[in-house]
């Protein structure tokens, strides 16, 4: 088995709990309402915890249709949020999960700091193509920036 890691860190002039509480905690119902359409459908399996089981199916179109998502830590003082996506076309035959962990920091003007690093464990030798990280990426940033933008105005 293959691991590799990648980082993503995004800045904002967000609160680092306001960025937390509306990208993780109340993501549910933020999310929908800050990017329409970014989801076609969501099954939760839990309370939103640790072990809760998210069914995501993407919009028709896009190149990835499907993830499932565990929920392996929350803390909610630390602002971290570790969960992996253990099922769906998103692992491109060749990927066995994706490890994400989540920290969201304070930073000095108010704002905050949110990095996801992302651990891919990859079937064999296999490596995951540099445009599917850049792809991730940028639908990653998308969605945090429609958050903001929505936390921002709301």
């Amino acid at each position: 088995m293959g691991v590799e890691s990648h980082v993503l860190e995004l800045s904002s002039t967000v609160s680092a709990e306001k960025i937390f509480q509306g990208l993780v905690i109340d993501a549910d119902t933020v999310i929908p309402k800050a990017a329409p359409g970014a989801y076609k459908n969501v099954e939760i399996k839990g309370d939103g915890g640790v072990g809760t089981i998210k069914i995501i199916t993407l919009p028709d179109g896009s190149p990835i249709t499907t993830m499932t998502l565990r929920t392996d830590a929350i803390n909610k003082e630390a602002l971290t949020f570790d969960f992996t996506v253990i099922d769906g076309d998103i692992l491109l035959g060749f990927i066995e999960s994706i490890e994400n962990h989540l920290v969201v920091v304070p930073t000095a003007d108010g704002g905050s700091i949110t990095k996801t690093t992302a651990i891919f464990h990859t079937k064999g030798d296999a490596v995951v193509p540099e445009e599917n990280i850049k792809f991730a990426n940028e639908q990653n940033t998308v969605l945090f920036r429609a958050l903001e933008a929505y936390l921002i105005a709301n």
